[in-house]
């Protein structure tokens, strides 16, 4: 280890856990200073430490003044101007590397706030990166906090778009209490049951129903955790994006980016690829594809898959532990009986613990679904980014989905769901022909729309598992369900070791909010 003086010392040790150890993490250290110094671990052969404290010393000024702080003052505005002008020091260095590589080492936190829930499944649209979006099963949400699309406003529609999404939010207010009241009813806090934790859980299931009246630009909110490179990409897609909130938001993230990533965000604009593309391929659909939609048999269809799932996995999970190619273990596989190939599969799975998944060598066989399923239900869906998903517009062309809990609440509260859905659809259709990017906005989470996914069989492991839950919501575990039961049915042998949960608990969240409150009772929390 190198022996630093004390003013050294003193320097690292603000930056850095230790100094003498071969483990440490980083403290106070700037984004972009975290970036490039990764990038230069590659090329030198000393450590971190070391070359954090060289390339400091490379502006003797500068380095002298950051001493002089750390030692005299806790001045955080003093200590600020030291770092932004390292950072102005070590943009040439940035540079030189190659902002793209740079910028996968510099991980910020964006927040957005009074976004519309369109907007939300944009920005969700970038798969390396972190999500927490604002709960509709546990948060009630604001009638006056809505997005009026410009384009919207100022058309022929402006006054229905507005009077429409006020009625959407009436009945989401009117229809909470007797939709409360029957599933508290119908689920009466039994003996031994916690009372705050029953009545968050049918709060909750409330929510659950009560949720497909909001439209789609309702406002919400979201915490973004990404890398620069990603940011950047994220950014480009906005700025590219048809709607005109994306590209405010996009506009927006840039200018507040750059404000603590100014080297890595410098090449952050529009796409004219993803502009061009969308408008030529808008245009020829159109052209070749007929607009009539059919009737879907069920909710998700398998529309793809391997002929030879089972030589594939059995081949890959051999290959780990062999060191012979993988064409002549596909040879080999297919020379032995079932109850050879069975045995290789129990001993590779067959020992997971409940927190556990299955290993990689499952992400070598893929499945393709098309799912039409509530806008509600696709909110959490599209959180697994693992998937390929290709999305198409949000429309009310294939009708809407009314929860059971809205029926059963009796015909009066199934009579004004109803009414305001297909007053949604009345308007939609007027505004479609004229604007169908800005119609979405005024579609309920009611409504479904497809998407077409394609997943490895590791990555359904822990979607069916997930999403089938009794906690979860109804609407996506029948999809979990229906997936899993055309697995099983298709390929037997590969899904094997699915795990569904077909179970359905009157208050699904129940016991997790029991166990909430036995740790609050304990202090735990």
């Amino acid at each position: 280890m190198v022996d630093y003086s004390a003013e050294d010392a003193l320097v690292l040790n603000h930056f850095f856990t230790n100094l003498d150890k071969p483990i440490f993490l980083t403290k106070n250290l700037h984004p972009e200073v975290w970036a490039l110094m990764q990038a230069r671990y590659s090329r030198s052969q000393k450590g971190m430490r070391e070359g954090f404290l060289e390339l400091l010393k490379e502006d003797p000024e500068n380095f002298e003044k950051l001493k002089q702080i750390l030692s005299n003052t806790n001045s955080e505005v003093q200590m600020d101007a030291a770092i932004n002008k390292a950072i102005q020091f070590m943009e040439k260095w940035v540079l030189g590397y190659g902002h793209s590589s740079v910028a996968e080492g510099a991980v910020v936190g964006v927040c957005f706030e009074g976004v519309s829930i369109i907007a939300s499944k944009v920005i969700e649209d970038n798969r390396l990166a972190s999500y927490i979006e604002k709960s509709t099963r546990y948060v009630e949400f604001d009638r006056n906090s809505f997005y009026i699309d410009a384009v919207l406003k100022d058309s022929k529609f402006g006054s229905d778009v507005v009077n429409l999404t006020s009625e959407l939010f009436d009945a989401y207010q009117n229809l909470s209490e007797p939709v409360l009241d029957y599933i508290r009813k119908s689920s009466p806090l039994k003996a031994g049951e916690n009372e705050a934790a029953w009545k968050r859980a049918t709060a909750a299931r409330r929510f659950d129903s009560t949720r497909y009246l909001l439209p789609a630009c309702t406002k919400t909110s979201i915490g973004w955790t990404v890398n620069a490179r990603q940011l950047a990409h994220g950014i480009s897609k906005l700025l590219s994006h048809p709607l005109a909130e994306m590209r405010e938001i996009g506009e927006a993230t840039r200018q507040e980016g750059k404000k603590v990533l100014p080297s890595l965000l410098k090449y952050a604009d529009e796409n004219q690829y993803f502009k061009n593309t969308q408008t030529r391929m808008e245009k020829l659909t159109q052209e070749l594809v007929p607009m009539e939609t059919v009737p879907p048999i069920r909710p998700v269809t398998l529309v793809a898959g391997p002929h030879n799932p089972d030589e594939v996995i059995l081949s890959a999970i051999l290959y780990r532990y062999s060191q012979k190619s993988f064409r002549e273990l596909l040879f080999d596989v297919r020379a032995m009986n079932y109850e050879t190939k069975q045995r290789v599969f129990d001993e590779f799975l067959s020992g997971q613990g409940q927190f556990d998944w299955p290993m990689r060598e499952l992400e070598h066989v893929s499945f393709t679904f098309d799912v039409l399923m509530d806008y509600g239900a696709f909110r959490d869906i599209q959180r697994h980014r693992l998937m390929t998903q290709t999305n198409q517009l949000l429309t009310t062309f294939h009708g809407f989905d009314t929860p059971p809990d809205i029926i059963a609440s009796g015909a009066e509260v199934q009579s004004q769901f109803e009414k305001v859905m297909k007053e949604a659809n009345e308007l939609f259709r007027r505004i479609h022909p004229v604007h169908p990017w800005e119609a979405q906005y005024i579609v309920p989470l009611a409504y479904r729309k497809r998407v077409l996914i394609t997943a490895n069989i590791r990555e359904l492991h822990h979607f069916i598992k997930l999403r089938s839950t009794p906690q979860g919501h109804y609407s996506y575990r029948l999809i979990a369900r229906q997936m899993y039961e055309l697995l099983k049915s298709n390929y037997p042998f590969t899904s094997k070791y699915l795990v569904c949960h077909l179970n359905d608990d009157e208050l699904g969240r129940l016991q997790s909010e029991q166990k909430l409150e036995e740790k609050i009772s304990k202090g735990l929390i």
